[in-house]
């Protein structure tokens, strides 16, 4: 690691214990029109800052409270949901969830009407098992409408101690407590568990 790489992650530290007041979002959009309104808006209720096409995956990922992918099309959800990811964004989406880091997607216009269809004909209903497919790997599916509402509902609900797909043994290395919080999705490795049950851990879902 060099200096500038450390200097990075002393500013992500100190800025994220001075700003407690709003939840850190880092937002991945196409900078399209709607895309910026978008960021506008959001903006105006979180700290936002926006990942950019020559950016790589760093620890400092993990001082962001949510990743936002807004304005989803077809291709990066199909893409996606297959793991064969066709741009960068979507090679960022990977990396995310390579790294049990949990990514929400924000539909465009055409897949959030696909999503919201009563009745969906069976080309919908092909998109819609990408998008379930998306949600097991770890990915959070919300209309721009719903967004704001959801992270806020996050943001007031109790925290986990640890937020992954999977919880493994080293994981649990640094753990000192009797009572372990994890989001209703994280599976536990076998290792872990019997590390649970030799420390009479009890596991509490949020």
């Amino acid at each position: 690691m060099d200096v500038k790489e450390l200097q990075m992650m002393i500013e992500e530290v100190v800025s994220s214990l001075m700003n407690t007041q709003h939840k850190r979002l880092l937002v991945v959009h196409p900078h399209t029109t709607v895309s910026k309104k978008q960021l506008k808006v959001l903006s105006g209720y979180f700290q936002i800052e926006e990942w950019y096409m020559n950016e790589t995956t760093s620890s400092s990922q993990l001082f962001y409270d949510a990743t936002v992918f807004l304005e989803v099309d077809q291709a990066f959800m199909v893409s996606s949901a297959q793991g064969l990811p066709n741009s960068s964004t979507s090679l960022y989406l990977s990396e995310l969830l390579i790294n049990n880091q949990t990514a929400i997607l924000v539909p465009d216009e055409k897949l959030s009407a696909v999503i919201s269809a009563k009745e969906p004909n069976a080309y919908m209903g092909m998109l819609l098992q990408h998008i379930e497919r998306l949600k097991t790997f770890g990915c959070e599916i919300q209309l721009f409408t719903q967004l704001i509402p959801f992270l806020k509902l996050q943001e007031e609900s109790p925290r986990s101690d640890i937020v992954a797909n999977y919880l493994t043994a080293d994981m649990l290395q640094s753990f000192k407590g009797q009572q372990l919080k994890l989001p209703a999705h994280t599976k536990l490795t076998p290792l872990a568990q019997e590390i649970i049950q030799e420390k009479g851990i009890t596991i509490q879902r949020q």
